[in-house]
């Protein structure tokens, strides 16, 4: 009689990768993302939702590096620990994006002062409009060294990193600051940081939207906003290159591309 040897694989998710589109807060465009983990011959299983299973992977520390059609490519250090790890992934668009004819657009290029191109400077544009604001804070108050926040009138949806500018409405005490979406903890009501807060802010601080991208190659640049709420508003536009940097401010109007021209600095 021939015997039958039946042998039991298990296998163990190590880590979840999520992309997002920093655009429209959902799934990238584009197909045949690579994502790579630099030190290891592991590859990921692709799920019918879009998102990354690596399995059985040691633990300690990775690279990984993200590579989408129509976005900058994207790189994170992670660690991996005996339990299952969840990265998220935000992807910026790259200026060859199909956005659509009606989309809210800053186009700029790039390069220093004799005209040759920066690839890779870093463009952080902040909406300055109170009424753009993409949500308000409803907690009484949201003290400082705290990462969580409670918000409510929330114009489109929040998702993990999202970047905001949070400002007081107090006249008598200005502060404000940068902050990103590290988790989302309830449903379009509450949310965690990356970072705890360090100024208090009472109910009804705006949280104004913060675009942050990049250049690429040739020194183009392209700013996408979503759900403006105004048919204009004002941006503080910063970028950095190789230790030097401009500010600039800028008025948009919302359905159509303003084009910013040559920045050189």
């Amino acid at each position: 009689m021939e015997s039958v040897r039946v042998t039991k694989l298990n296998t163990k998710v190590s880590l979840v990768v999520c992309l997002l589109d920093s655009y429209t807060s959902s799934s990238p465009l584009g197909l045949n993302a690579s994502i790579v983990l630099e030190g290891t011959l592991s590859k990921p299983v692709v799920t019918s939702k879009g998102t990354y299973i690596f399995n059985d992977l040691q633990a300690g520390a990775y690279r990984l590096c993200v590579n989408a059609q129509y976005y900058f490519e994207e790189y994170r250090d992670i660690e991996v620990g005996l339990e299952n790890t969840l990265v998220h992934v935000t992807l910026s668009p790259r200026p060859s994006y199909p956005f659509k004819e009606k989309d809210t657009l800053l186009r700029a290029s790039v390069s220093n002062e004799h005209g040759q191109p920066y690839s890779r400077a870093l463009l952080v544009a902040v909406v300055q409009s109170d009424d753009s604001a993409r949500s308000r804070l409803a907690q009484d108050k949201a003290e400082a060294g705290t990462d969580q926040l409670t918000v409510s009138s929330v114009t489109g949806k929040i998702v993990v990193g999202d970047r905001y500018l949070i400002r007081s409405r107090n006249s008598t005490q200005v502060a404000e600051e940068l902050c990103l979406v590290e988790e989302v903890l309830e449903y379009q009501r509450r949310i965690r940081l990356a970072r705890p807060l360090t100024h208090s802010y009472a109910r009804g601080a705006l949280l104004l939207p913060v675009v942050q991208t990049q250049s690429d190659e040739r020194g183009e640049a392209v700013i996408a906003f979503a759900n403006c709420r105004a048919n204009r508003f004002d941006i503080k536009l910063d970028i950095v290159h190789s230790g030097r940097s401009l500010s600039k401010e800028v008025n948009l109007a919302e359905g159509g591309t303003t084009l910013a021209g040559k920045l050189q600095f």
